[in-house]
């Protein structure tokens, strides 16, 4: 399971049931996070580019602060590729 993290040229391969957050971080993207990946901060919105349908469906938590094509990179769970971006980048 690729994640491309476009406009900062990173990736990652995801592990099993690691959400994107944890893959930023591995790859060393710099995206914002300050209330522990509960999702109530929403400091690590990202655009899904491309492979929204190979992220887990969205949490009740993104339900309230996303829409259309953002996710929280905290509450997202990888299950294939996907290439994500976000407005800092």
């Amino acid at each position: 399971m690729h994640v491309r993290f476009k406009g900062v040229g990173l990736s990652a391969e995801a592990k099993i049931d690691e959400t994107l957050l944890d893959a930023a971080r591995r790859a060393g993207a710099p995206l914002g996070n300050s209330c522990g990946g509960v999702g109530v901060c929403a400091r690590c919105r990202v655009q899904v580019v491309e492979g929204m349908e190979n992220l887990s469906p969205p949490t009740r938590m993104e339900q309230t602060r996303v829409s259309g094509e953002e996710r929280l990179a905290c509450q997202a769970v990888v299950r294939g590729d996907c290439v994500v971006t976000t407005t800092y980048w």
